[in-house]
Formats: C-alpha cells, structure tokens, sequence
C-alpha cells in the first residue's frame, strides 16, 4: 500500500464522526476494524461529549479524564458501555478529580499568532505534561521545547518533548528507503498549555516542524504516535500534514489496578520485579485494542524517499505476553 497525501488536505475530517474517522484511518493504514467496534467507538463518542459537558468545554484538565473513559471501556470490555453505574460511578469520579475544584480558563477563537519556539528543561515540561498530557508524565530523553506569543505577554502557549528514535520494532519501515534511526526524531509529548486564547495543535506542530528543520540538520524525518484506543484518531496530524508510516499492534493493553500501564512501564515492571510478578500485577485488556498508529512528516527526505514509503505494519514486543480472553462480539 503506497502512501497518498490527498487526504491530508481533508479538512472536513475534523466534523466527521468516530466511525467514519476509523474508517479512513483503517483505509490508509491498511488493517481492518470490526464492526462491532465502530459502533462501540459511536457510543464512547457520546459519553465523551456529555463528560466534557460536564467538565467545562474550556477545561484544560478535561484531556485526562476524558482519556479515562476509554480506558475504562477497554479494562471493564464491551459490558462497560452498558452499564449504567460503572458509567456514573466514572462520570463522578472524573468530574471530582478534574472538573469544578479545578479552574476552566476562557478562551477567545481566534487563532494565535506565529510565536517563537525556545528550549527549556525536562522538569519544567514534565511538570506541565503531568497536569495536562492525557498520560499524565512526561518523557526525561531528548529536546525539551516551548512556545512563546508575544503580544500574549510573552507566555508559554504550548509545549513538546521529541525524544530519539527507539521504536527498535519499527526500524525495518525506515530502512527500507535508507534512512537511519540517528535521522528521526519522536514528536513523543505534546499539549496546549491554559491561556486566553485558543491555540491549535496542528498550527503548533507546523511550527515546531519548522523550528526542527532550521535546527537540526541531521534529521530527516519527525515521527509520532497516536492511540485511537483513547480516543485521539489523528486529527491534529493530518491538520500538520502526517503522513502514515506504520501499524504497530498490541496483542492487549496491560492495565495495573485499572489504570494503563505504556509498553515503556512495561518493561521497567518486568525489570524490577521479574516475570512471576509481572504477570501476577498486570491485567490484560478486556478488548481487543486497535494498532497504534505512527505517522511521519518529512522535513528533507528526497523526493525518491518519500515516494518509495510505503506504510508498514510491526508488532510491539512486551518483555511478556500476557494472555488477553476477549468476549464474543
């Protein structure tokens, strides 16, 4: 399946509904998606629309919670969504964590203007990524940066890590048209930071794009994840111009005491406890999870690279399988 860039310019994916948005995001990524899960998507769609309701449209805490609801359909499975009060019992737990007890600020629709892209220190970003990033922790590796509006009384707008390339199972898509993993850099944080007016993340991503190539002259190519498992189905990145690199498929997600545990946490759990505890703390998902999704922009492939990609498909290795018992559809 070779890559096609008509569909970047789609703006209209951004009303489209969640069924419809997995649907091409399967088409241009090659796999398929049960029916049965698009309509579960439809339906986690409207319960995530009455929770932001109930959060406050402003709120820039909303990401977390709102991430917990899909979460909570993957640990509880299908059942979830029919269930009324594991769903209120949710709602109430999530609206007390990051609805009312915290401060919705009010924003104007008009977009901001170019600002400057700046350096700055992992704590100061991981403290940010802690409160606003819908995993909640930031990443230690790689360049940390910010960017500041100046007629917004010099501020911070938003903020970005971009780690190395260490998606070893994914390096194979990369060589196939000769680039090197030292020529890559992971978009692997990414958040709009509380401010007066409304910044998008596709117009920050063009900058930060812009920003790594005057940079880094080495690089060739910016990749990134996106996990329609929690409900983020890559509307920011086809708005910055992505384009679709690779699949990457989990036989499950791990959950420890219902909360999501990355395949980075994985491994640093199987480190400091062993194969017996690892498999004896983590839960496998009660869903069959779709693939992630890793897209790439190209900053100076040559015109022969980027022609020749074509999307690949990779399996995430966890240190151990955990044997996942998914219900009938």
């Amino acid at each position: 399946m070779t890559v096609s860039i008509e569909w970047q310019s789609k703006v209209q994916f951004y009303a489209k509904s969640a069924s419809q948005k997995l649907t091409e995001i399967s088409r241009d990524f090659g796999f398929n998606i049960e029916p049965s899960i698009l309509c579960d998507h439809e339906d986690l769609a409207s319960l995530r629309w009455k929770l932001q309701e109930c959060l406050g449209k402003n709120n820039y805490y909303a990401t977390r919670g709102l991430t917990k609801l899909y979460f909570s359909y993957l640990y509880y499975g299908r059942a979830f969504l029919r269930d009324d009060k594991l769903i209120s019992q949710l709602f109430a737990d999530v609206i007390a964590k990051f609805g009312t007890a915290t401060s919705a600020v009010e924003t104007q629709n008009s977009p901001l203007p170019r600002g400057r892209i700046v350096s700055m220190d992992a704590k100061t970003v991981n403290s940010l990524m802690s409160d606003y990033h819908f995993l909640g922790y930031g990443r230690d590796d790689g360049y940390h940066v910010g960017m500041y509006c100046e007629n917004e009384g010099d501020r911070l707008s938003a903020a970005a890590t971009l780690s190395p390339w260490d998606l070893v199972h994914a390096t194979p898509i990369l060589q196939q048209v000769g680039i090197k993993p030292t020529e890559v850099l992971v978009l692997s944080r990414l958040l709009s930071i509380p401010s007066t007016r409304r910044l998008t993340l596709s117009q920050f991503i063009a900058q930060l794009n812009d920003w790594a190539r005057r940079e880094m002259r080495q690089i060739k190519m910016v990749a990134t994840y996106c996990n329609p498992n929690s409900g983020h189905y890559g509307t920011v990145y086809r708005g910055a111009n992505f384009r679709p690199l690779c699949t990457e498929t989990h036989a499950s997600i791990p959950f420890l005491d219902n909360e999501y545990v990355s395949p980075r946490q994985c491994g640093a759990l199987f480190s400091r406890y062993g194969a017996a505890e690892y498999k004896a703390i983590l839960r496998p998902s009660a869903v069959r999870p779709l693939p992630l999704l890793i897209y790439y922009y190209p900053l100076r492939m040559s015109s022969t690279e980027t022609r020749n990609m074509v999307v690949g498909h990779c399996t995430h290795p966890y240190p151990l399988d955990l044997q996942p018992c998914f219900a009938a559809a």
